[in-house]
């Protein structure tokens, strides 16, 4: 049977330049090189690693050489899309092997895995508005949308839709008012033409909802998150909660999502009462010392 295949998504990781320590909460830097630390340490190994957006902090220049850094030691493809911080010019030059569509936006699209395993196709959604927090889905977008899912969605193969604003209200208030122009019409190409996942940054928490029926998710931040405040009009604030990444593990059709929480400070621990098997299973994992309780 064909081995199932593993993509991580990595979100809001806000990198900056040194010597900025505009309105930092925690050491961006240093959680997205524990990131790195941690998605090398799976197994098994990640096929690929999706970035949706912000991926610096202000778009400028030594952020994204910074950035380069900061994902150099990163075992697999890093495959990028721009979100609100972010300069897509810069990004695109950043990461020139990337099959950028030839317009403003910078979206794309790939197929990962092999002929003979699992494989999944990956549509990179550009949802920037260029100097504005929200999103739009305007007619140029549309447009490369709809010829990407009519040409593409006839093989059977698994897509997920790829973009750093989630097309859907989250109910924090003072994050949804940024505003997604052309929601409704993004919900009516997708009503059309099905994917089978969307994933999303953005809010740096996670997050889940569907979108025209199909599941959508908000990706863990590595950095501080929205706090969850669903009061109307409530007062942006933002908290210290776990990080992470996620995993979205593809086996055929089936699309499955894990969270991976990262710089806890605790060890997994496996229970006494495990027999032999799944204590030689467990431990194979992600590569974390066992601990046993007394």
């Amino acid at each position: 049977m064909p081995q199932p295949l593993l993509i991580a998504q990595l979100t809001d990781t806000h990198v900056v330049g040194v010597g900025n320590t505009h309105e930092l909460f925690v050491d961006n830097n240093g959680r997205l090189e524990e990131a790195v630390r941690s998605l090398n340490a799976e197994v098994p190994a990640m096929s690929a690693v999706l970035g949706t957006g912000d991926l610096t902090n202000w778009g400028a220049p030594d952020e994204y050489a910074a950035l380069a850094d900061l994902l150099a030691p990163l075992r697999a493809p890093f495959l990028p899309l721009p979100g609100n911080h972010d300069d897509r010019d810069r990004l695109r030059a950043a990461y020139p092997e990337m099959p950028w569509v030839d317009a403003d936006h910078a979206s794309w699209m790939m197929t990962l895995g092999e002929p003979d395993g699992s494989r999944v196709r990956v549509i990179g959604l550009d949802s920037t508005i260029p100097g504005a927090p929200g999103a739009e889905f305007d007619d140029a977008r549309e447009q490369w949308l709809r010829t990407a899912l009519v040409n593409e969605l006839v093989d059977g193969t698994p897509t997920i839709l790829a973009l750093h604003h989630p097309p859907f209200l989250t109910g924090i208030d003072w994050m949804d008012r940024s505003g997604f122009h052309g929601r409704e019409r993004l919900v009516a190409v997708l009503a059309e033409h099905p994917v089978d996942r969307i994933v999303c940054g953005h809010f740096h928490r996670p997050i889940s909802s569907s979108v025209a029926g199909v599941v959508a998710q908000v990706g863990v931040s590595t950095v501080q998150h929205v706090d969850l405040d669903l009061a109307p009009m409530a007062t942006p604030s933002v908290i210290r909660d776990p990080v992470g990444y996620q995993i979205l593990r593809i086996d055929g059709r089936d699309i499955v999502g894990h969270t991976r929480f990262i710089d806890t400070g605790q060890q997994r621990i496996i229970p006494a009462w495990a027999d032999e098997s799944t204590t030689s299973s467990a431990d194979s994992g992600h590569g974390s010392p066992r601990s046993t309780p007394s």
